[in-house]
């Protein structure tokens, strides 16, 4: 039957679930059931969630929202599982181009996403996944363009064979998610297209950048670890992309450790086609010519 779940973890969640749940009835294909697990509230999430006709799961203190991914997911029927986040919003034909998209040789779908600023509705980043590249090496597509929760529509029992998300850490745990399952086995499907929209603002929790490259930083050394030779490369060229966050951040010592852990594994960083800054890569240190090439990039 291909039975969809639409999952909702909500933390003080009062002001954002009728906005959410105006996509969520307008749907053009309905989801079978839709849960919500109040983590902790303060307001009243847990009555307006009801109100709008959603089964609710009432926890006790504020566990985080990977705790309560999981929680949801456990309680689901159904044979699919749609994670949203109660502040995002859903194309209103989202469940219909992913069901379209489910066979018995695909486990996970990952459609565009649009993240979005909350007030001025402007497109921040527009995060786009290509087939090809997945259907290539899922486990090196998946390290190389970090998959959020609210594009995704996945099969429950794979979710659950890899125990779901990691709840020790708070931010990237979604990106995780579907490096762990590509490494698991799962297989991918891409729909090139935005049907899910992501409203940024200063409440959320990736609001916090330093927070959220250290998760980062922490993951890319853990799937060295796991995966070994294999995703050497990408994680080289990942450990870049979080050496300059961290410099954006003035952070010298994590953009250090990034690169250095770098080139623990092959790596020379910066990458560069300046025939300049290529030759100073082997009289000065790798940090110092990024800082450079940064500054050339700002002139």
């Amino acid at each position: 039957m291909n039975s969809c779940s639409l999952l909702i973890p909500c933390y003080n969640a009062e002001h954002y679930l009728p906005r959410l749940w105006e996509t969520v009835k307008a749907q053009t294909v309905p989801f079978d059931e839709i849960i919500c697990y109040d983590d902790g509230s303060k307001d009243d999430t847990a009555e307006v969630a009801k109100s709008l006709g959603a089964k609710v799961i009432v926890g006790g203190e504020n566990m985080g929202v990977s705790h309560a991914r999981n929680q949801l997911a456990k309680a689901s029927s159904c044979e699919w599982i749609h994670f949203h986040d109660a502040d995002d919003l859903l194309h209103l034909e989202y469940l219909e181009k992913a069901k379209d998209r489910i066979d018995k040789d695909t486990d996970v779908i990952i459609c565009n996403v649009d993240w979005i600023d909350e007030q001025t509705r402007e497109v921040i980043i527009s995060w786009k996944y290509n087939n090809e590249e997945f259907q290539s090496n899922s486990l090196i597509a998946a390290i190389a363009n970090p998959v959020g929760v609210i594009n995704v529509l996945c099969r429950r029992d794979i979710f659950l064979k890899v125990c779901g998300f990691d709840e020790s850490i708070s931010c990237w745990e979604d990106a995780d998610l579907y490096v762990r399952l590509a490494g698991a086995g799962a297989r991918f499907a891409i729909i090139e297209e935005v049907l899910g929209f992501s409203l940024r603002h200063s409440r959320g929790l990736s609001y916090d950048q330093h927070r959220c490259w250290k998760c980062r930083l922490h993951f890319l050394k853990n799937y060295s670890k796991t995966y070994e030779a294999v995703v050497d490369r990408v994680i080289i060229d990942q450990l870049e992309l979080v050496a300059r966050n961290f410099l954006k951040l003035r952070d010298k010592r994590f953009a250090l450790e990034a690169l250095e852990f770098s080139q623990s594994l092959g790596g020379n960083p910066p990458l560069t086609n300046n025939a300049l800054l290529a030759a100073l890569k082997f009289v000065l240190p790798a940090l110092l010519v990024i800082q450079i090439q940064q500054f050339i990039r700002k002139s």
